[in-house]
């Protein structure tokens, strides 16, 4: 997806630069929205973060590079407002294979500990089993990705059979299946986060159709929780507390917080500069054995992590632009009269982008450049979705008044 997104954003700078020749306003215009301020806001003061509290010319480049999915939005942005029409409807199929395929390895994976060729394995054994990576190299990377498209299907599945009358016909089988093997690839990736977020939003999504589909949903959900914790499975120990690995996760995410937090007390406004919060945790990790001794990495929080490094104006732009995006694909899909596509991308959208924001409570997902690739080209998509709609609405206004 990296290579693509950088072939596409070479596409599109070339498309805006050849409209913005012929008439600059119409190209800009497309990329004129409330949710461009908080996105330019959050760049600038990384980069003044990176100016004033970067020395190393190696470190700055490397926060630069960060920011490489401002110019991968507007140019995903920017192709899907001027190109989208809902004929791209047809490769709705390609999408279900593609997590029907992922979801079928990942249980030959989990079963056999199968993966493609690489100098070293990174699976990670479980007694009999293994932790599901996907094609990805952590767990964690593949439960972001496959939980977004999961929840993104799931969206667009359900926007097709919004109606009465198609509800009461049923999902379509091919797509059940497909979301049956997404479903089982998250469970096996063995990440408790998305375990917990895929219950929250899964009921939501249900329920929101018909509250009997959500409320029964809950109730199964409720009780493969209790057959799964009292099991002496893998699964029983993922949700015990008790195995020396799960307590060693837990205290080493109650120490990353806790240290990641005097670093924002230390320096609330600007940070300590793009990733620097990881490299200077042992300073305020003090004698925590839970950091010095294991892995140091990012905050495990989304917001934390962007506190600590950058700062709380940067944080604040961050929450300003996630939730615009959440609004607008709420609203596009409360909208009547959108086509049954329109409004399936759109609840995609939603559920997908709550997953996301749950698993960043626990994790930093924004921070995963794959999982990042992923939010990015979704929040593109909704722009560009609501968008449209907005012009479609004024001209509406216009024509009637």
């Amino acid at each position: 997806m990296e290579i693509a997104g950088f072939v596409l954003l070479v596409v599109c700078a070339g498309l805006f630069v050849n409209e913005a020749i012929n008439d600059g306003l119409i190209a800009l215009n497309r990329l004129r929205s409330a949710s461009a301020l908080p996105i330019l806001g959050y760049t600038a003061v990384t980069l003044i973060s990176i100016t004033l509290m970067l020395e190393h010319a190696a470190d700055q480049l490397s926060a630069l590079r960060e920011l490489k999915w401002v110019l991968y939005f507007f140019a995903f942005a920017y192709f899907f407002e001027r190109y989208f029409n809902t004929a791209w409807g047809r490769y709705l199929p390609v999408f279900a294979a593609v997590i029907t395929v992922v979801g079928a390895f990942s249980i030959g994976q989990f079963l056999f500990g199968i993966e493609y060729p690489r100098p070293e394995s990174v699976l990670e054994r479980w007694g009999d089993y293994f932790r599901v990576t996907g094609f990805f190299n952590v767990p964690q990377s593949f439960a972001g990705n496959l939980g977004m498209a999961v929840f993104f299907m799931l969206g667009m599945t359900l926007g097709q059979h919004r109606e009465a009358v198609s509800v009461s016909m049923g999902l379509p089988w091919k797509y059940l299946v497909t979301l049956a093997l997404g479903a089982s690839g998250l469970v096996l990736s063995l990440t408790r986060a998305a375990w917990v977020a895929s219950a929250v939003v899964g009921v939501l999504a249900l329920g929101r159709v018909r509250k009997t589909w959500g409320l029964l949903l809950l109730l199964c959900l409720m009780g493969l929780a209790v057959l799964g914790n009292g099991s002496q499975t893998v699964f029983g120990d993922r949700f015990s507390g008790e195995i020396d690995r799960n307590q060693q996760s837990i205290a080493h995410r109650e120490a990353l917080w806790e240290a990641n937090w005097e670093i924002v007390k230390v320096h609330p406004w600007l940070g300590v500069g793009p990733w620097q919060n990881v490299k200077q945790l042992p300073v305020y990790s003090g004698q925590d054995q839970s950091i010095t001794s294991s892995y140091i990495g990012h905050a495990h929080n989304n917001v934390l992590q962007i506190l600590a490094s950058q700062g709380a104006f940067a944080a604040v732009f961050y929450l300003w632009f996630c939730a615009f995006f959440l609004w607008a694909a709420y609203s596009v899909s409360e909208r009547e009269n959108v086509d049954c596509l329109v409004r399936g991308l759109a609840l995609g959208s939603l559920y997908s982008q709550l997953y996301f924001h749950l698993l960043g409570l626990v994790d930093s997902p924004f921070f995963d450049q794959e999982v990042k690739n992923m939010i990015v080209f979704i929040w593109a998509l909704t722009f560009a979705l609501y968008q449209r709609q907005a012009r479609q609405l004024a001209d509406h206004v216009q024509t009637t008044g």
